[in-house]
């Protein structure tokens, strides 16, 4: 067995390396949320940074992954009363963090990115929009 547990865990961790190469020297600015990127509940969030299109998008793969290096998201919910902490959120974000129709953002590069987000839109506003991908694309921790 190589390094990767699947096909498809190799696929992502080598999107994410054409991420980093791309965005390796750029610096980080992101603009805040805009009203019309609330409308929409079945379409992901997009942003904008560095003039690509980013939106958030937390399969099951992405959150066993999280899960792997954090306290299970139910866990989180149930200790904190449906909220997260700052580092909680701010982790979630970088690992649901994906290129608009492309490859995910590696989750080191990805913090960095929510760090700004957080700053420059406030914790509920990210909260939010990560509580939709949630809901949207991990429904069947609600039921």
């Amino acid at each position: 067995m190589g390094l990767f547990k699947n096909d498809e865990d190799a696929e992502m961790f080598e999107e994410d390396i054409e991420v980093i190469e791309d965005a390796e020297n750029a610096a980080i600015e992101v603009e805040e949320f805009e009203e019309s990127d609330f409308e929409e509940e079945d379409k992901p969030r997009t942003f904008e940074v560095n003039g690509r299109s980013f939106e958030v998008v937390l399969t099951k793969a992405r959150l066993n992954l999280y899960e792997q290096r954090h306290t299970p998201i139910m866990a989180s919910f149930i200790r904190n009363d449906g909220a997260l902490s700052n580092a909680e959120l701010t982790a979630l974000l970088a690992y649901g963090l994906k290129l608009e129709g492309g490859a995910y953002v590696n989750p080191r590069k990805g913090t960095e990115m929510a760090e700004k987000l957080i700053e420059a839109n406030g914790y509920g506003a990210v909260f939010e929009c990560v509580f939709e991908a949630l809901q949207r694309d991990c429904g069947f921790l609600f039921q």
